[in-house]
């Protein structure tokens, strides 16, 4: 379901739910005007640092996540976005600050969902598709996490399940906004659905 503003809403208001329904630049502005009255205003660092990552400017991206850090140095959601960025480089470092950031905000999801990733880089996927699990139990409501969940258990062969998570993400994006608010590519989802649905077609859980 799309976020609407409601009456009399604020400008960070309106700028989130400009967020949430895709339109990135009026998100982006409205985030900007908010930093020329309130320079350090935490969740238009963190919206623009989504918009920003989104679009592909990852530097910038992590320029707003370093100053919700320099003035709230433990925030889980500019830590683990840091982090995500980071997983292309040294695995060491990234794995040993996703667990210190997971171990410390258990109840983020940003926090386990980064730490997923880097168990899958390090081949661990039943205890990756855990820490997706907790990602999507704290936050129901967003398409990624039930990706991820989705595609850890299909890694692990269990497909039944991965489908059921497949078919939840891609109705999560589809009522959040679609693919540029969700980032989930829903061409290539559907594909893999209908994969499984005939794998499972043809090939029917034995009676037991």
């Amino acid at each position: 379901m799309l976020v609407t503003a409601p009456p009399g809403a604020s400008r960070l208001e309106l700028a989130y739910v400009a967020l949430t329904q895709g339109r990135l630049v009026e998100a982006a502005s409205g985030y900007k005007e908010i930093l020329k009255f309130n320079p350090e205003e935490r969740d238009a660092l963190l919206g623009l640092a989504y918009v920003s990552h989104q679009e592909g400017r990852d530097e910038e991206a992590r320029d707003y996540y370093k100053r919700v850090l320099r003035q709230e140095p433990g925030n889980p959601t500019a830590r683990a976005g840091l982090l995500i960025q980071n997983l292309s480089n040294d695995a060491e470092d990234v794995s040993a600050g996703s667990r210190e950031v997971a171990e410390q905000h258990p109840g983020s999801a940003a926090a386990q969902s980064v730490l997923g990733h880097s168990l899958v880089r390090q081949a661990r996927l039943a205890d990756a598709q855990m820490a997706f699990q907790r990602a999507h139990v704290l936050e129901p409501g967003v398409a990624l996490h039930a990706f991820n969940l989705a595609v850890a258990l299909d890694r692990l062969k269990n497909h039944v399940v991965a489908r059921t998570y497949y078919e939840r993400a891609l109705s999560l994006s589809k009522l959040g906004g679609g693919e540029q608010v969700s980032g989930l590519p829903h061409t290539v989802v559907q594909q893999r659905i209908d994969e499984l649905r005939q794998a499972t077609t043809s090939n029917p859980p034995a009676a037991k």
